[in-house]
Order: structure tokens, then C-alpha cells, then sequence
């Protein structure tokens, strides 16, 4: 399973190019040095309560967002994942699930 700390890092880093910024431009409007941005961004370090309100605000996003990462998650563990969410269902949501699916996927 993938750490917590490196789907975090993963996930900054894909906002922070989603608007085009450098690492040293994040730092300087999160008021951090930018070789903690790359620590973060790799999975080394992980921001304070702090930090990570900072980041939300330089990001444009909400905090709930910056750990919306499934889909930084390798397949196997997307598919592992998707069937436990399945085995959990009731009747009705399996039959919505499966209309969302052929809607969205076939």
C-alpha cells in the first residue's frame, strides 16, 4: 500500500503544476523554504496543520482536496479498493454502481 506521506507529496506536486508553478514559487507563498516543498513532494516530509492550510491557499483548493489522491494509487491497489466498495453494497446501490459504470465505462 502506498504511504500516506508520498500520495501527499503526489498530490501537491500534481496541483502545483496544474497551475504552473515552480517549487521556489510555492515555497515563497507558502513562507517555506522550497527544499521542503521538494520533501514534501517526494514523500520525505509531511506538512504541519499549518502548512497544509498555507498550501490549500497558494493551491486555490480546498484542504479535503489535497487528500483526494485514489487516483495517485497504483492499479492494483484502485482494484482492491473498488471490490471491497462492492462486497459492501446493498442490492440498490450495486444496481446504481452498475448503471454508473456502463454509463461511464462501456
Amino acid at each position: 500500500m502506498n504511504n500516506i506521506k508520498i500520495l501527499f507529496g503526489r498530490k501537491i506536486r500534481e496541483l502545483r503544476k496544474k497551475r504552473s508553478f515552480t517549487q521556489a514559487r510555492l515555497a515563497e507563498l507558502t513562507g517555506v523554504d522550497d527544499k521542503h516543498i521538494s520533501c514534501i513532494e517526494s514523500g520525505k516530509n509531511f506538512p504541519s496543520s499549518d502548512l497544509i492550510e498555507r498550501l490549500s491557499r497558494a493551491l486555490g483548493v480546498e484542504i479535503k482536496e489535497l487528500f483526494e489522491f485514489y487516483h495517485l494509487q497504483d492499479s492494483e491497489n484502485l482494484k482492491k479498493n473498488i471490490i471491497t466498495m462492492v462486497e459492501t453494497l446493498k442490492k440498490d446501490e450495486l444496481t446504481l454502481a452498475y448503471k454508473y459504470i456502463r454509463t461511464f465505462l462501456l
